[in-house]
């Protein structure tokens, strides 16, 4: 930037994207006593913002004033004369003059309001101060002392020497109406040539357009001209807009309410933002709307004005009477315009009767606001069926809105919102990701709509044939025919006339289209599924905790008004749903519930909500070398985090994409109460690992062929390159709240975090940062009804997970701490630091892929022996038995011996998890380890054949010694063997499948009594022996007589 002419030296010093208020914290710990320290922001809500984070951060030693155009030029003044730190914008910079300025830190960015000629809209658009701009910010300095100017901007200021001028980048319609009314009777066409900057030939014609379709102009080229509706028009003081001038016009005209719209474009021409309805008492405000608030406030001190000669009215003793001093020069500056409008009035020979005429009434005032703002009808999104808190624009159903958060006629999140409004401002702005604001808003009724619209309504087949069932469209008709068209084909329902009779008829169709679906949760009629079956234990523990679908009941309620019951049936086992909404809507909800069976099927114990290990801090001995691991789950879990530390994670000039996925879980965790865990945990958090794939320098090739999940209804989901670390962000959503991914977006769109979004009837798939420099990354955010069935951990290092405000600790999904597994955390953590992982479920082909992706492509070791982690069986119940996947080694092991046997044919192989008979086995395994040489207890796995009752006895009970073989070769005793040949023979075929099982046990053999001849009498064994190893046949068998020694494994079922 060129040097200026300053009084005093003014030093540039560059801080390209480091935050400002990092930037303010540093100044205070160098300035002198008087110095001040001015900083230029874009928006009026970023100043707001700085100010209260500042006074945060510092613990109020440090605070800032806001400069913003809606204060009083009185508080402005007095702000500076004591104040230290201000935040400013560009509206507010121009008339300041600060004594002791010091310092001027600069954002260079301002909002700029520019007109979108396709979308007929005007957006607040955040951008690049010009060169002149940023020069008449750095000309604030040197005045009075040395000053220093901190550019946090990066772009090359003289690439924009001036702003864009406003009218090439403003709706045009209200300056070519002022034009074609003046002397000069020639629009922008005319004139262009003689501008320094013309607007483009697009917008002056879009403009021309607007006003024939309002039927202000017609003819064409040269014979454009006013109509009479506009001759009228351009004999009324200017209003401000055309809008407010139709309005102003039907009030005269129609609706005897003149002076009433008069007082209200008064104090509506003098407010630009809604900050005026916060320091209103409550006695103004109306719940008609914004408007009547304003209305009430005019005619308040009209009345009062009114009632006392001029010279004795004093504004001043007014507004502090009634509570109004804090928009007194608001409301001066609506007096001053009101008697100007009132003189002009009074001149006109047409209206000044009219202009005299007063109401009071609502309704007549709506209708008058109607007539110039028709266009801004917004209708709950609720009373169409769909979101809550969101408003539709019902002319065009692409534009959602929120309401202004200061508006009169804004409801707490439960409470039902006001049905129809009437909108002066539709405010769109970059800063917002998705929905528009409107500002200055009434609550209006249909009858009151009496323009004509066209809506048309997707339908399904299914809601097409359900509405011409039972005569249910035909009645419609001919209750709403007189008034408006009615067409139905296709899956196209088309309704044409009257907006409040369309949308009345809109209304009862909708309500016509909400069905009742019934179905039941149940393990279906296949004989496959066994009454003791998995399956169906973990339906009957569903039944007893149904709340685990209440995020899913308020999300579908808040989005779609669909109303879910769930009924838990103990007595039957299964779940009753009952869904009520629209057809398509109910179809939707069964896909949802249906997935959850899916996985409730695969799933060997459903998870109680509470289950997993919580939170902790590591062991003094390892935490004091992993203070660097809880500073990263700080920066994921600390709810109390600054908005500045977000900022300088995603934005600053150190920001990596390792950082912005710790702001992104930041967000899920403290902001949304999810849980992360899994890849991230692991690589990231504890690890502290990162790698790029090889030879792909261009981040967007990071990003796989997108692939369809099993689950995923045939839809294509991101994936990122297996060589990239940490690959994604994996968390479960709450299970007491709900979960709004609007807002969720929301928050990332407010960090400048890009976001595609797939969802799946069991989750959400997020791609970020597709196009960030940084990097992309995925996350799942899966549904916490599904998480639960999650029930199995493929990895120790896996299994870690972080919560809220649990700054320094980690917990883990799955309790692998218990017997006979005993992974405590420290072992976790001490693995990753030396990528070491541990395998805990049975190797098959999909874990095979992971293992190899560990090792090949990221380096880590495998240690220890596989373990296969079962979880403990639900309440009530002992065993638990789990299919054992035909491609696991374990399964192809078993399989090769069982085949031994001839005319073998395997069934299925599952593993037992029995925690009880566990806790046995592995007590029993340290007292015979301890009488054993090298404390090895001889733990051998070996097959064990029975039928009938020990079919079902053995799982549930063990190797029980009451029940042992009394007349065994070798006395009264377990038999094994390590043949199952041999087991082979104690086996029985049921009659009605032929089926036949032996079980393959981990047994206690410790020092082994070889026998090589039969002894019938033998009891227990030898003194100083564990077991007996009879070898006087063919197969070799092993032979325990104490309870606890041996262990059922594996079931094992086939066929000969």
């Amino acid at each position: 930037m060129p040097q200026m002419g300053t009084l005093f030296r003014v030093q540039k010093i560059d801080r390209p994207n480091e935050n400002i208020l990092d930037i303010v914290q540093e100044l205070c710990q160098k300035r002198q006593r008087h110095d001040q320290i001015l900083c230029f922001v874009s928006s009026v809500t970023e100043v707001n913002q700085c100010c209260r984070i500042l006074k945060e951060i510092s613990r109020g030693m440090l605070i800032a004033e806001p400069l913003v155009q809606s204060q009083h030029p009185d508080v402005q003044q007095k702000n500076i004369e004591h104040g230290t730190i201000f935040f400013s914008t560009t509206v507010a910079e121009t008339s300041l003059t600060f004594p002791s300025l010091k310092y001027v830190v600069d954002s260079g960015m301002i909002n700029m309001p520019a007109y979108d000629i396709d979308l007929k809209r005007t957006v607040l658009k955040e951008v690049r101060a010009a060169e002149s701009t940023l020069k008449q910010r750095l000309g604030r300095l040197g005045r009075t002392q040395p000053g220093e100017y901190y550019s946090v901007y990066s772009f090359k200021v003289d690439d924009l020497k001036y702003p864009k001028p406003q009218i090439c980048q403003t709706d045009l319609m209200n300056l070519e109406f002022s034009l074609r009314k003046s002397p000069l009777k020639g629009g922008l066409n005319y004139i262009r040539e003689f501008l320094p900057n013309e607007p483009s030939q697009q917008a002056i014609t879009s403009g021309i357009q607007e006003l024939k379709r309002l039927g202000i102009m017609e003819g064409n080229g040269a014979n454009e001209r006013l109509t009479k509706s506009g001759e009228v028009l351009s004999g009324l003081p200017d209003f401000g807009s055309l809008s407010m001038s139709k309005a102003v016009l039907a009030a005269l005209r129609e609706y005897h309410c003149g002076r009433d719209l008069i007082a209200l474009s008064s104090i509506l021409g003098v407010l630009n933002t809604t900050t005026f309805f916060k320091a209103l008492p409550q006695q103004f405000k109306s719940v008609d709307g914004d408007f009547m608030t304003l209305l009430n406030v005019m005619n308040n001190i009209l009345l009062l004005k009114g009632s006392v000669p001029a010279n004795q009215f004093n504004l001043d003793e007014v507004c502090q009477k009634r509570g109004l001093s804090g928009v007194k020069h608001i409301i001066a500056q609506a007096m001053r315009r009101y008697t100007t409008l009132e003189e002009s009035f009074k001149r006109s020979p047409e209206f000044s009767k009219q202009a005299q005429w007063t109401s009071g009434d609502w309704t007549r005032i709506a209708r008058a606001l109607l007539t110039g703002y028709g266009d801004n009808v917004f209708v709950s999104m609720k009373e169409l069926k769909d979101r809550v808190h969101r408003f539709v624009r019902y002319s065009n159903p692409d534009e959602i809105a929120v309401l202004d958060l200061q508006s009169t006629l804004t409801r707490s999140i439960s409470a039902t919102p006001v049905s129809i409004v009437l909108a002066r401002d539709i405010r769109h702005s970059t800063a917002i990701r998705a929905t528009a604001i409107l500002s200055f808003i009434g609550a209006i009724k249909t009858d009151w709509l009496e323009f004509s619209t066209k809506r048309q309504i997707v339908l399904s087949n299914e809601e097409e044939a359900y509405l011409n069932a039972n005569n249910r469209f035909s009645t419609t008709q001919s209750t709403f025919s007189n008034k408006i068209n009615m067409q139905m084909s296709g899956g196209t329902l088309l309704l044409t006339g009257p907006t409040g009779t369309v949308l009345n008829a809109e209304l009862h169709l909708r309500q016509q289209l909400v069905d009742e679906m019934q179905f039941s949760l149940t393990t279906g009629t296949t004989v496959t599924t066994e009454p003791n079956s998995n399956m169906a234990i973990n339906l009957q523990s569903v039944t007893k905790m149904t709340q685990i679908f209440n995020p899913l009941k308020w999300r579908w309620e808040t989005q779609k008004q669909v109303e879910i019951t769930i009924n838990g049936n103990t007595a039957t086992k299964i779940c009753d749903i009952t869904v009520k909404g629209r057809d398509s809507d109910n179809k939707k909800v069964k896909k949802e519930f249906d997935s959850f069976m899916r996985w409730l099927k695969n799933c060997v114990v459903i998870r109680h909500p509470s289950a997993g290990v919580p939170p902790r801090i590591l062991r003094p001995q390892m935490r004091k070398n992993c203070r660097d691991i809880e500073e990263r789950i700080a920066r994921v879990t600390d709810s109390n985090r600054t908005l500045i530390d977000l900022y300088n994670s995603v934005k600053s000039s150190k920001a990596t994409r390792e950082t912005r996925m710790e702001a992104v879980g930041w967000i899920a965790v403290c902001k949304f109460n999810c849980k992360v865990e899994g890849g991230f945990v692991r690589d990231w958090i504890v690890g502290h690992y990162s790698a790029k794939p090889a030879g792909k320098t261009n981040p967007k090739d990071w990003i796989e062929d997108a692939n369809e999940h099993p689950y995923s209804n045939r839809q294509l989901i991101p994936y990122m390159n297996k060589e990239l670390v940490p690959a994604d962000l994996d968390c479960h959503l709450p299970s007491h709240a709900y979960f709004d991914i609007d807002k969720f977006e929301d928050e990332l769109y407010k960090l400048g975090i890009s976001c595609h979004i797939v969802r799946e009837d069991w989750r959400y798939v997020l791609l970020l940062d597709e196009n960030a420099k940084t990097g992309p990354f995925t996350m799942d955010l899966i549904e916490p009804h599904v998480a639960l069935t999650h029930d199995r951990i493929d990895f120790d290092v896996s299994n870690l997970s972080l919560e809220k405000d649990y700054t320094h600790e980690l917990g883990m999904r799955i309790d692998i701490e218990q017997k006979p597994y005993c992974i405590d955390l420290e072992s976790i953590v001490d693995n990753i630091k030396n990528k070491r992982f541990r395998i805990l479920r049975p190797i098959d082909d999909f874990l095979r892929r992971r293992i190899d992706k560990m090792q090949r492509l990221r380096g880590w070791t495998q240690t220890g022996e596989p373990l296969s982690v079962i979880p403990s069986p639900a309440a009530k119940h002992y065993v638990v038995l789990v299919s054992l996947p035909s491609t696991s080694t374990l399964y192809t092991a078993v399989a090769t011996e069982i085949r031994k046997i001839s005319g073998a044919q395997i069934v299925s192989i599952e593993e037992i998890k029995n925690p009880f008979l566990e806790e046995t086995y592995e007590g029993m395994k340290k007292l015979i380890g301890k009488q054993c040489k090298n404390g090895d207890p001889n733990e051998q796995l070996l097959f064990h054949g029975t039928k009938a009752a020990g079919i079902e006895g053995i799982p549930e009970n063990g190797y029980d010694d009451r029940h042992f073989v009394a007349t065994g070769a070798w006395g009264h005793g377990a038999y094994f063997a390590d043949d199952p040949q041999k087991s082979n023979n104690y086996t029985e075929a049921n009659p009605t499948n032929q089926r036949r099982v032996i079980f393959y046990s981990k047994v206690l053999l410790g020092n082994i009594s070889v026998q090589n001849v039969a002894n019938q009498t033998i009891v227990a064994a030898p003194l100083g022996f564990h077991s007996v190893q009879g070898t006087a046949f063919t197969y070799k068998e092993y032979i325990i007589y104490r309870y606890g020694q041996a262990l059922p494994y594996l079931k094992i079922i086939y066929k000969v």
